[in-house]
């Protein structure tokens, strides 16, 4: 497996096409609209958080498609995406909302089963959107494939987890301005970075799981 090609090259295509920068706005100015709005009630961050979590739900479904163009090296095409996203957006929302409700039963219960479930459905999006897969087939072909690559797999999660939590804190202490930038950026390297991965284990180079 290309360890590289997973973690250097889509800091390569951020940066040589800047339309992968394009879908993460959404969630990114909700965002810096509710900082900046200062105070509010518990109801308008219940929603600000709600809006933004299903906007960047849809952004990185917008990413998951055009990192297909990243991985062959080719230019994107922000407005295919967008229309693969649109069709595929709600089977991704109701996978994301059933693995949700199963990771936070997992945490409540023991934080180890929580983030199991994570880790095992940590291609489900990919799956959803690339394979065009429905939710219960989505989340199967997930766990097949973090079943054959789980110590890679975990590692990943936990370094992409950690990469997002520090950078948002380290810019949320600076500015709003410096919270958009960093989600700009943190957004779209790691969806492409999953993409990246899931797309190098389907290519064949890692070994099926037992039955």
């Amino acid at each position: 497996m290309d360890v590289a090609r997973i973690l250097i090259h889509p800091l390569k295509c951020i940066f040589k096409d800047p339309g992968y920068l394009i879908p993460p706005l959404l969630p990114a100015v909700v965002g810096i609209i509710y900082t900046v709005r200062g105070t509010s009630t518990k109801e308008t961050i219940t929603i600000s958080l709600v809006v933004q979590m299903v906007l960047g739900l849809f952004s990185s479904t917008v990413l998951t498609d055009m990192a297909t163009k990243g991985y062959q090296e080719k230019p994107s095409s922000l407005v295919s995406s967008l229309s693969k996203a649109l069709s595929r957006f709600p089977t991704a929302l109701a996978a994301s909302l059933l693995i949700a409700a199963a990771a936070m039963a997992g945490l409540v219960l023991l934080i180890v089963p929580g983030i199991l479930v994570l880790v095992f459905t940590f291609f489900t999006l990919q799956e959803v959107v690339l394979e065009d897969k429905g939710v219960a087939e989505a989340i199967r072909g997930s766990i097949a494939l973090v079943k054959a690559n789980f110590l890679f797999t975990l590692s990943l999660f936990f370094f992409l987890t950690s990469l997002t939590m520090l950078s948002e804190a380290l810019a949320a202490s600076v500015s709003p301005f410096a919270s958009f930038v960093t989600v700009m950026l943190i957004s779209p390297y790691v969806t492409l970075a999953i993409t990246f991965c899931f797309l190098e284990m389907k290519k064949g180079t890692v070994a099926t799981p037992p039955p």
